[in-house]
């Protein structure tokens, strides 16, 4: 009988992006959260802050399970992304298309990760259904990344959450291989990437 193998995933970004709803509609079983009512500016975004984690289950197959991890989006809890962070295969970014705030955050937190922790990593760029939603194009060419890919998401929807999940997997099983020196990558082998 195969071992089922278990992944951990990284959901970061600013404040009010959708962490806590990709959380929880990824998720196949009840969610762990840490949510509080806000006391500072963040109350006029949301009435209830992650301020230690959120924690979903995303059953992939009877192999492959990934264990979602949601950070808070303000910077005073840092110390909890580096936490969060430890043996992640890669770190989902979602920022909020509708926000300047969300814009400027998303990047000075890409850069703490850039420094600190080092993952794979994907953008997702929420609400593009209201009004005054930047494009990814333009999310994009704002947070200058690179070539680290913007895409829309809705968090409140499970099959395209699910994709952006299974891409930025993906996208971490590549780069772990070509770290590795290895030319062709086998599925099987994923046992020695994590």
């Amino acid at each position: 009988m195969e071992e089922k193998q278990v992944v951990k995933l990284v959901i970061t970004g600013p404040v009010n992006a959708g962490k806590t709803t990709m959380v929880q509609n990824l998720s196949d079983s009840q969610i762990a959260a840490t949510d509080v009512a806000p006391s500072d500016q963040v109350a006029q975004l949301k009435s209830m802050t992650t301020v230690g984690l959120d924690f979903g289950i995303l059953k992939i197959d009877e192999h492959l399970e990934l264990h979602l991890f949601g950070t808070p989006g303000q910077s005073r809890f840092n110390f909890m992304w580096n936490i969060l962070s430890k043996g992640a295969i890669g770190a989902i970014f979602l920022v909020d298309s509708t926000s300047e705030e969300s814009l400027i955050e998303m990047r000075k937190m890409y850069d703490y990760y850039e420094e600190h922790v080092g993952l794979p990593v994907l953008v997702g760029a929420t609400k593009q259904d209201l009004p005054g939603a930047k494009d990814v194009d333009e999310i994009a060419a704002i947070l200058n990344l690179g070539d680290v890919m913007v895409v829309p998401v809705d968090a409140r929807e499970k099959e395209g959450s699910k994709m952006l999940a299974l891409t930025l997997l993906g996208n971490a099983l590549v780069q772990a291989s070509a770290e590795a020196g290895e030319d062709d990558f086998d599925d099987g082998d994923y046992d020695d990437l994590f």
